[in-house]
């Protein structure tokens, strides 16, 4: 009996077990580990709830991505230098690419390219510079200041492309010329109104023709822009009369005179043929430019007169 209770007890506490046991350990044992190929570690696989996240075991050596931030200061910038690269052969052109403003030491470069004057830009110029004199325009009438810089505005014109470019060139060429003359003298002269389109004549005031048939500007009198025949002349030191009384006795080597001293004093305009006097004028100031320039050589301006006179 003794033998008996002894074997059944083995075989209850020892055979079974062995025999219903597994070779892999069970999960509750907490040793499980999963091993992974490295495809799989790179697989998003989900791990199940009941394994703690400490038993997965990650690559020994984890990789981690390249950038800047990880490479030292030196290494990094050196990642934007612009690396030495042989030149191109020369093939007998210039790429935008292989040349640049940049590679090129600035006293290299040329000079930029010099504007060249027109006939007329000497004149203009200097016709804007005594406008500009008396920068407050007032008569007997008043305070008209503002009214140029309204007609200019309306027409999208700037103050000296409306005042002075407005007059006809042969009439700008007399005005030059004449004002050349009162400042040799002395006299310091100023221009009140120059060209005036009709709009611009409504706005004057006193005596005065029409809105169109102004010898300002007027278009029925004269044609408009560019034709204007006449100018108001004051002095931008106050002394008026000295300027007037200067055209009363000069004004005709100029083919310029005041038609009306009495009643409207400032007033100058044309007389006679003037149109082939202002050409000799023209001629007499781009000749003198010619002179000062050197023999042999002549300005853009005088060149084109030169074709005017070859093809009349």
């Amino acid at each position: 009996m003794v033998a008996g209770v002894l074997c059944g007890v083995l075989v209850f506490f020892v055979a079974m077990p062995l025999a219903l046991s597994s070779p892999f350990p069970s999960p509750k044992d907490g040793e499980w580990i999963i091993h992974r190929s490295s495809l799989q570690a790179a697989l998003p696989v989900p791990v199940p709830e009941d394994i703690e996240q400490q038993t997965v075991l990650e690559p020994e050596e984890p990789v981690i991505p390249w950038s800047l931030v990880s490479l030292p200061p030196s290494e990094a910038a050196s990642k934007f230098e612009p690396q030495e690269t042989p030149e191109p052969e020369s093939t007998g052109s210039i790429t935008p690419a292989a040349y640049t403003l940049a590679s090129v030491a600035p006293e290299a470069l040329p000079p930029p390219p010099k504007r060249a004057k027109g006939p007329m830009e000497e004149v203009d110029d200097y016709l804007w510079e005594v406008y500009q004199r008396a920068p407050t325009k007032k008569d007997g009438a008043g305070d008209f200041t503002w009214k140029d810089p309204a007609a200019s505005k309306r027409l999208g014109m700037p103050m000296p492309t409306y005042v002075v470019g407005g007059m006809d060139p042969d009439f700008r060429e007399q005005l030059y010329h004449a004002g050349r003359a009162m400042d040799a003298a002395g006299i310091r002269w100023s221009i009140l109104s120059a060209f005036r389109d009709d709009y611009r004549q409504h706005l004057a005031s006193g005596l005065k023709a029409g809105d169109s048939n102004s010898l300002h500007g007027g278009k029925a009198r004269t044609g408009g822009y560019g034709h204007g025949q006449a100018a108001d002349v004051t002095s931008a030191e106050g002394n008026e009369s000295a300027v007037w009384q200067w055209i009363d006795r000069h004004g005709a080597k100029f083919g310029l005179y005041r038609p009306m001293p009495g009643a409207d004093p400032a007033h100058v305009q044309s007389q006679g043929s003037w149109h082939r006097l202002a050409g000799a004028l023209r001629e007499a100031r781009l000749g003198n430019a010619d002179e000062m320039r050197g023999p042999g050589v002549k300005t853009a301006a005088a060149k084109t007169q030169d074709g005017a006179k070859s093809s009349r």
